[in-house]
């Protein structure tokens, strides 16, 4: 059984690299370019319910904060990733309720590990204060 993971990517190269990065661990990352396909996911049946929701904040055109807003009402827990530099999408991603919310760097070197810890629950999620502390430390 393969654990369905809902993804915000417009980057088609980008949404094929998380696609097959995690596939080859049990999880099928289904990727949606607009908010309205996000939605429409996040009623899927309890089968097909996504356990996770990752959101790039750097996407242009997408209310990416409404898509976070939108798997948080549903329970789903979200993992953010932008820009290091762009400190206003960090906050206006953790205030949408975004558990974490991390640089493109850190979420491309550390994909597996970083939907992982999301994966096994709250213990495994760093406080936004980690996540914001270390963004100044790269500034």
């Amino acid at each position: 059984m393969t654990t369905p993971i809902l993804a915000l990517e417009k980057d088609l190269f980008f949404a094929v690299r998380m696609r097959d990065t995690l596939k080859h661990h049990a999880m099928e990352v289904i990727i949606v370019r607009t908010l309205a396909a996000f939605e429409q996911r996040l009623m899927s049946t309890e089968d097909e319910k996504p356990v996770l929701a990752i959101v790039n904040i750097a996407t242009l055109g997408v209310d990416w904060a409404a898509a976070i807003r939108a798997a948080r009402t549903r329970t789903i827990p979200v993992l953010a990733f932008g820009s290091h530099m762009d400190l206003a999408a960090r906050a206006k991603a953790l205030e949408a309720g975004a558990q974490r919310v991390v640089a493109n760097s850190k979420f491309t070197s550390d994909m597996l590990g970083l939907v992982r810890q999301m994966l096994n629950g709250p213990a495994g999620i760093a406080s936004a204060e980690e996540e914001i502390d270390e963004t100044k430390e790269k500034a």
